[in-house]
């Protein structure tokens, strides 16, 4: 099958990408490797940041500036003015396509606090804000005709003479790999959380699967080392408490009752904050039990659920063990402002992308702003892309290679347990490369990691059934989550410094004569990673010269 564009995963930032790439005429399919609803926009539950009342006590440069404040550097200040200035139009465009939006009686939009922020600026759908979206953007591409192929793992970036050609992709429902041709590709499938496996709020599918293509098809990577995690979520499996708890007012406390932190300040400061209180021997919960039952119902319902189901815990009257748990990853896939990559055709957003705007540390509430803002531009830019290029070969080697390899996964000889091995690895990379860090603890992570690699050629099926084989799909996740382990891992101890969600015990404070620049990865080789910090602005100053030319051309 030939498409003009692809994009590679189900998320809000995917979605509206395939929309505006739609809306240029192109022919568009959006790959998801599994249930569209899965994705982390559709869990992401607190809601949307974007100024849509202006007056003393909010305006547009106060969301830059707080956007700005919180990151704790590294930001493309131009790509945030851009996203905040655009907000108050996404919240419209989104109401346009029937998201309800929490109002009150004269029909206003509703807003809550989130942490990092001097306003109250967050609209919200109650607790379950991504799903709402998730849900009215699949039904706008439904009505468009684009096609949606649920069930297909992107195994690589197919290349003819170094262009891009295609996708090659496992169809899981009978583990054969095919091809699908393309002339321009927007990533869009989520961040690498998921390799904290019991340590996270992700699914176990967020093991930057996309990154890892990325990275073999030799795009540079960006910003590994910052991975933020959620201050609130369930002691006993990691599930999310949504930041709205806290917006609505629920307090932090330990054992014995004690607020003994902020719960309104940025997700680093308090991750460690509640990670510190837990190693001095304390025992972490959110406390609902004074707020209004009226306030639970219907702005907390989701949570409410939650807690009562996964914890058998009533909120209105008992308290819930919380932890911090890997939740959003900052790093991935360096990108232009424009959304374009080093390969021509190829253009990434959402989590899996580094944009500039989150910094070293991510508001909540910018995510879902970010995926929209940066999806619609990626799927116009795609769109405008496309219009003046031809479809290119794929190399029969290509597929041949990933058909090698899917066969030898599934025939050979089983030697361990990738259940435990995932756990395992999770565990290892929570302890030591966790909330806090430093050069001991990375260096005996990193050693774990290599020593599983090379076990990972050990890993094969148990089950030979081709039909819908979970363990296949396992174990492919995992050697793409050990590939962005490694990444991440080194660009952390590349970056001797503490730096929003990165903290190094061994280097408590900034850097910036040294480090205040992003960090980046490369191939040297199929397995030498090049970690570097440098100024690459003369390639985006290139970038525009010859897309203006082009334009010219055209």
């Amino acid at each position: 099958m030939l498409y003009d564009v692809i994009v590679v995963g189900s998320g809000i930032a995917g979605l509206f990408s395939a929309l505006y790439a739609k809306k240029s005429g192109a022919t568009v399919a959006i790959l998801t490797k599994s249930n569209p609803f899965r994705s982390n926009s559709a869990v992401a539950s607190g809601g949307i940041n974007a100024v849509i009342n202006l007056s003393e006590y909010d305006s547009i440069l106060h969301h830059i500036n707080d956007t700005i404040d919180g990151s704790d550097g590294l930001t493309n200040r131009k790509n945030i003015e851009d996203m905040c200035h655009e907000a108050p139009e996404i919240i419209k465009e989104l109401a346009k396509m029937g998201v309800n939006f929490d109002a009150d009686e004269e029909g206003n939009i509703m807003q809550r606090p989130f942490g990092g922020t001097k306003a109250t600026r967050t609209c919200y759908i109650a607790d379950k804000t991504g799903s709402a979206i998730v849900q009215a953007l699949l039904l706008e591409c439904r009505n468009q005709g684009i096609h949606i192929l649920s069930n297909h793992q992107l195994l690589s970036i197919a290349k003819y003479k170094e262009r891009l050609s295609g996708v090659t992709l496992l169809r899981r429902r009978d583990s054969q790999v095919i091809a699908l041709g393309c002339k321009a590709l927007v990533l869009a499938g989520g961040g690498y959380a998921g390799i904290f496996r019991g340590h996270s709020t992700n699914a176990q599918e967020s093991s930057g699967d996309i990154i890892a293509a990325a990275l073999r098809a030799n795009m540079k990577l960006s910003n590994m080392e910052f991975v933020q995690f959620h201050p609130t979520t369930l002691k006993s499996n990691g599930a999310l408490v949504t930041e709205a708890a806290r917006a609505e007012g629920a307090y932090i406390v330990d054992e014995k009752g004690v607020r003994f932190t902020d719960e309104m300040q940025t997700r680093d400061k308090l991750s460690r904050d509640i990670t510190t209180h837990m190693l001095l021997g304390h025992h972490i919960f959110l406390d609902f039990r004074h707020l209004p039952q009226e306030v639970i119902e219907k702005k907390l319902p989701s949570t409410q659920k939650m807690a009562l189901n996964s914890a058998g815990i009533d909120i209105m009257s008992e308290l819930l063990e919380i932890t911090p748990s890997a939740h959003y990853t900052i790093g991935g896939i360096w990108t232009r402002g424009d959304t374009s990559t080093e390969i021509p055709g190829i253009f990434a957003c959402g989590e899996c992308a580094v944009t500039g705007v989150h910094g070293a540390n991510r508001l909540g509430g910018n995510s879902l702003l970010e995926g929209m803002h940066f999806g619609r531009l990626a799927g116009a830019e795609a769109g405008k892309y496309v219009k003046r290029r031809d479809f290119l070969p794929i190399d029969y080697a290509d597929i041949n290679k990933e058909l090698r390899r899917i066969d030898l996964i599934i025939d050979g000889e089983s030697h361990f347990n990738i259940n435990a091995m995932r756990k395992n690895l999770g565990n290892a990379l929570f302890k030591n490369a966790g909330v806090f860090r430093d050069e001991s603890s990375l260096v005996d992570v990193y050693e774990y990691v290599e020593y599983l690699i090379e076990k990972e050629y050990g890993l094969h099926c148990v089950s030979k059934d081709r039909e819908n084989n979970v363990e296949l799909s396992s174990i492919l996740e995992f050697k793409n989550a050990l590939y962005i382990s490694e990444a991440m891992i080194l660009s952390a101890l590349k970056r001797e410094e503490s730096r929003g969600v990165h903290y190094r015990n061994d280097f408590p404070q900034k850097n910036d004569k040294r480090f205040f620049t992003p960090s980046y990865v490369s191939l040297l080789d199929a397995n030498l990673f090049y970690i570097t910090f440098e100024n690459i602005v003369f390639d985006t100053f290139w970038h525009k010269i010859k897309k203006f030319l082009t334009s010219i051309k055209g």
